[in-house]
């Protein structure tokens, strides 16, 4: 039987950034713009900050790697792991629809990782970004949403692989070392959603493990460890363990190589919170542009796929009043009624004391859903809105959209992705610093992954941002 996990690696091992498309450079130029600045602006949040004093507390945790927006250096598996916990703490990092994975806050903290500590070149940071998303773009979509439903969380069950194959990369591994690093990776694939329960920082902490698992399992397999090939399809396999074997479909690990580029199929987010939400706050803001207020809604009725359900919507007396400002992220209900009620979603929805405002949970309390029937929505290949408003006047309107904002189906040109970037980092990095990043991601890959690497950790004074109390 032909396995997945050594075609996959030849693929790693074969991909040049000089025989790429240009789509695709330009593809990873705006997700490794957008994940540094995510990463330096959630580097503020209590958890991030926790978590890198504790993992620059650890033995062997000393090293010349740099930690984004923070003056600190680490080794290299370290500095993944604190970086990719802070790409994801705020939950304003990208998204792959299609495979319900948030792969470049585990793949870019991995690539500039080994990058900076090897010298690598730009080329070699692009095409190891590049790999790693193909490649856990593909075991995502090889799942077809079923770890979600078994209750895992697809982003760190998948994007392990793509951190060992861009370790890989960056490793100048064979093909052979490359398949086992995969198999190795297989076995430190975890992740569970229960961190919504309590709404823990446990989530971030999957990225970042992922990030570090991905160098170990590569590490390993250089030094002669290896895996099981049959790591996806095998008896005992990924998707047998992890997913719904029946729903699964293993053509899609290696459906494509090379000519489907799943890397230019990534979403970058506008609104920091749970991406599910996203195009049912832009439905909610097509509404208040046709001229309806929050007085006028008696209700907003949302069609919401099965798999969103279990994250923005239920528990549903929960999301009504969510108890932490990380809960009101995954709230639609919250969500769309601080649209409804500030015009906006940014940062300060989420502080704490919005959570108490009786507009909000009064408008919040007018929110009701339905599961969408299979096929009524595209999801997920794209994450769509559909609400229907009941107004006081009698009249019932509606607004869908089916291609998210950010999506690369209705993508925000690169001023925008550039514009976020410095209203995340320019506290830290400053106006010039900012500056300075932007031409330097812009550049790849002729930058110098070390370079940049400075240019991210340059000027940092985190204190200044802690002081904004990010939730």
């Amino acid at each position: 039987m032909t396995h997945a996990a050594p075609i996959l690696a030849e693929f790693v091992c074969g991909l040049r950034g000089g025989d790429l498309p240009p789509a695709v450079v330009e593809s990873a130029r705006r997700h490794l713009l957008d994940t540094f600045g995510v990463a330096i602006r959630g580097r503020a949040h209590p958890s991030a900050a926790a978590s890198l004093n504790a993992i620059a507390s650890l033995d062997g945790a000393a090293g010349a790697v740099s930690v984004w927006g923070a003056d600190r250096e680490l080794a290299a598996g370290y500095a993944a792991l604190g970086n990719g916990i802070a790409a994801h703490a705020l939950d304003f990092d990208d998204t792959h629809t299609d495979s319900i994975v948030h792969g470049s806050a585990i793949i870019a903290p991995v690539a500039m990782a080994l990058a900076q500590a090897r010298n690598a070149s730009g080329e070699d940071l692009v095409a190891a970004f590049v790999a790693g998303w193909e490649v856990a773009a593909r075991v995502g979509l090889a799942s077809r949403g079923t770890f979600h439903k078994r209750g895992f969380h697809t982003t760190s069950i998948a994007g392990v692989f793509g951190g060992a194959a861009a370790a890989a990369r960056i490793l100048g591994l064979s093909p052979g070392h490359t398949a086992h690093a995969l198999g190795l990776a297989g076995s430190q694939a975890s992740g569970i959603n229960e961190y919504l329960s309590n709404s823990s920082s446990a989530k971030s902490m999957h990225t970042g493990w992922a990030a570090h698992a991905g160098i170990v399992a590569a590490s390993l397999a250089q030094a002669g460890m290896t895996g099981p090939m049959s790591v996806f399809e095998g008896r005992d396999g990924l998707l047998r363990a992890y997913g719904l074997p029946e729903a699964c479909d293993v053509s899609q690990l290696d459906a494509g190589l090379g000519t489907r580029w799943e890397a230019t199929r990534v979403s970058i987010k506008p609104y920091p919170c749970c991406h599910f939400a996203h195009a049912f706050v832009d439905c909610v803001g097509a509404l208040l542009d046709k001229g309806v207020a929050a007085a006028d809604i008696v209700s907003l009725h949302c069609v919401v796929d099965e798999i969103e359900v279990g994250l923005i919507c239920e528990p549903f007396a929960p999301k009504l009043r969510p108890a932490t400002p990380y809960a009101a992220k995954f709230s639609l209900p919250f969500v769309l009624a601080a649209r409804i009620a500030d015009g906006r979603i940014g940062h300060r929805t989420f502080e704490q004391a919005n959570l108490a405002r009786e507009d909000l949970l009064a408008l919040a309390a007018r929110v009701t859903y339905r599961v969408a029937k299979p096929g009524e929505t595209p999801f997920p290949r794209t994450f769509p809105g559909w609400v229907e408003a009941r107004l006081a006047d009698g009249r019932s309107l509606t607004e869908r959209l089916d291609a998210n904002v950010g999506h690369p189906d209705n993508p925000l040109p690169f001023d925008q992705v550039a514009a976020k970037f410095r209203d995340n980092v320019e506290e830290v990095l400053g106006e010039a610093g900012a500056a300075r990043v932007i031409a330097l991601v812009q550049a790849l890959p002729a930058t110098s992954p070390r370079e940049l690497a400075r240019a991210l950790s340059g000027a940092a004074n985190v204190s200044q941002l802690n002081r904004r109390k990010i939730p």
